[in-house]
């Protein structure tokens, strides 16, 4: 069972890396939470080898089919598991199985077997999970993205309120595990949907006010993270590269130049690319210069960012906290914040990958130039 398991999920992680970043909460992150509540079910309802197995190949690729299409995924999902476990020379009674699993977690559409119960249980376990109004936050904006469906606060609280009041789970298993919090989210969306009707001239404004935003913005300063840290690694390889040619090649060549006078020009040519690409890896992972104190006037005026620690590690412990007290307990203050944080490291990022082009620039024209300069130094001087 380990061996097709780890193969679909390897073949599963590689497909839904495939993803628009407008589905953030149809994603992977997605899949593998449904992967494990199914090996929770599985493993409280005391199911078979083959069940679980079944059960977990289902999962890993029930929403497979948003690669291609976003209504009637479903259908693709099959075609798409089909297809592999096919290759994989799976038993075609077990593939049946795992498509009909598949095919249960449609909107509207009942189970009629204990293996599909369980399927549709995991699929909506997150209705019974603490975390479940992070979730719906998450839907909330990729309904909004990708379907254009937008909610008022009212509307959207009262339509999940009535999916989770009508929702059961098929199997005593889902609601030993889930049901007990099912209710509580229930409760929680009611009062979520009591306090917002009717509030239509309070609705708050800005990233507060708006889980779109707040979403946004977490995925962009993750992505600006991401980049960053792709930029170092490109900036380490150059220097590595470069600093392995200077102290290996160049000292073997220099043995040979007395001998072979052609071998000069284009490694002279090297040397100098290798130096200036090194110049310019430094630059592009050079930390920027840091004052390490903000002024408390600039933080009254809310022009500082003291979640970034290059504007508060001078700082006492006493300033900081009275700078964070007044940043925290203004919205626009704590907005303008979470602004320039996410410009800032926007301005380092695109300075550090401009530096970076320039560097891999010299690197490659340099390379060519060198090869360039001892084939004609090759013809003339040997």
């Amino acid at each position: 069972m380990a061996e097709i398991i780890r193969k679909a999920e390897e073949y599963v992680r590689d497909l839904l890396k495939q993803l628009d970043k407008r589905y953030c909460y149809h994603d992977l992150d997605h899949t593998l939470r449904v992967k494990k509540s199914v090996e929770e079910l599985s493993s409280a309802a005391g199911l078979s080898p083959t069940e679980s197995e079944v059960l977990l190949l289902a999962a890993l690729f029930h929403d497979t089919g948003f690669t291609e299409t976003y209504q009637g995924h479903e259908k693709i999902s099959c075609r798409i598991a089909k297809n592999f476990l096919s290759d994989q020379s799976y038993p075609s009674d077990k593939i049946e199985r795992v498509l009909s699993c598949i095919g249960i977690t449609e909107v509207n559409v009942t189970p009629d077997n204990r293996l599909e119960m369980l399927m549709k249980d995991a699929d909506l376990s997150n209705l019974g999970q603490e975390d479940y109004l992070n979730y719906l936050a998450r839907l909330r904006c990729e309904w909004e993205d990708v379907l254009q469906k937008k909610h008022t606060d009212e509307e959207w609280y009262a339509l999940n309120y009535q999916f989770l009041k009508s929702h059961r789970y098929y199997t005593p298993t889902a609601n030993s595990l889930y049901g007990r919090q099912l209710e509580a989210n229930q409760k929680q969306l009611k009062k979520m949907a009591k306090e917002s009707k009717g509030d239509k001239e309070s609705v708050k404004t800005g990233i507060k006010g708006s889980r779109s935003a707040q979403m946004m913005f977490k995925t962009a300063l993750r992505n600006h993270l991401d980049l960053s840290n792709l930029a170092d690694n490109k900036a380490n390889i150059m220097l590595s590269v470069n600093a392995l040619i200077i102290t290996i090649a160049m000292p073997v060549a220099a043995t040979y130049v007395t001998s072979l006078p052609y071998l000069l020009p284009p490694a002279i040519l090297l040397l100098c690319t290798c130096l200036a690409s090194m110049i310019f890896a430094t630059l592009a992972t050079r930390p920027i210069k840091m004052t390490g104190y903000t002024p408390p006037e600039v933080i009254e005026r809310g022009e500082s960012n003291l979640f970034f620690f290059g504007n508060f590690f001078r700082m006492s412990l006493r300033e900081y906290q009275a700078g964070m007290a007044q940043v925290v307990d203004n919205e626009e203050r704590l907005e303008g914040a979470i602004m320039r944080d996410l410009y800032y490291l926007g301005h380092s990022l695109g300075r550090k990958y401009n530096q970076l082009r320039i560097c891999y620039n010299i690197f490659m024209l340099g390379i060519i130039m060198a090869v360039i300069v001892f084939v004609i130094s090759y013809f003339i001087l040997k």
